[in-house]
């Protein structure tokens, strides 16, 4: 696959939810952890399969980009990558952050940075908002719901908060798994005197892709749920107490 080629499985027009103003939100396929309340099985492998995913040139990319221009001028508003995990392509993902700021759009990425740092930073270092997806500060947990370690993020994340500006950590809340105040003890120590973080925001569970995992002949994944809205709640005053800014 040549560099300037990458395989992404949806683009989202009108997205509000993953950086500021109205976005165009760029999902690649490929993701290195198996997340037990993953809602996008589809992410997972690199290729096209079952009907999901598309081959495109970051030429194909910007044509589609371009439509909505005018929306992100007035909004303030960009293009954001998420994926599955958009760094596993990364020579794709660098030249089309490059395109985006050299037609002057703002940009942002949704990562769990399990990635190499060396690969990683040339395509950070380029985007201007940044959210990490935080599951779990327990290696031996992470590992049990995500099935890769934890090290190499956490790693990747103390690095970014040192460099970066605009980075928010986003921690999807899965009741009984996630959301005991030790781990949220545990993010809050993380955090502290980081220069480069400027808010957590939960991000609370729903399993609205369950049906896609029939559709990929996975196995059925555990039905989970979120925390209350109260125990929600809670949480945000729990970090708040601990000088976080929550969304």
């Amino acid at each position: 696959m040549a560099a300037a080629e990458g395989v992404i499985f949806q683009v989202q027009r009108w997205s509000i939810h993953d950086g500021e103003g109205i976005r165009s939100t760029v999902f690649l396929k490929g993701c290195p952890l198996r997340c037990a309340w993953c809602a996008n099985p589809e992410s997972w492998s690199p290729k096209i399969e079952h009907g999901f995913g598309q081959l495109v040139t970051v030429e194909e990319l910007m044509r589609r980009l371009r439509r909505d221009e005018v929306f992100y001028r007035e909004s303030g508003g960009g293009v954001t990558f998420s994926g599955g995990e958009p760094l596993m392509q990364a020579d794709f993902l660098l030249a089309a952050v490059q395109a985006c700021a050299a037609s002057g759009y703002h940009t942002a990425i949704e990562t769990s940075l399990m990635a190499d740092w060396e690969k990683a930073w040339p395509i950070l270092g380029l985007i201007d908002e940044i959210f990490i997806d935080l599951k779990h500060m327990d290696h031996g947990l992470h590992c049990e719901l995500t099935g890769v370690s934890n090290k190499k993020i956490l790693e990747n994340a103390q690095k970014l908060l040192a460099v970066h500006n605009n980075v928010t950590v986003r921690v999807p809340l899965v009741e009984g798994l996630n959301d005991d105040k030790a781990d949220l003890e545990a993010l809050a120590a993380f955090l502290e005197n980081s220069p480069g973080f400027t808010a957590v925001e939960f991000m609370p569970y729903h399993n609205l892709g369950v049906a896609k995992y029939a559709r990929l002949n996975l196995p059925e994944p555990p039905i989970h749920s979120s925390p209350s809205a109260e125990a929600i709640d809670g949480l945000k005053r729990f970090l708040r107490r601990r000088g976080l800014n929550v969304l």
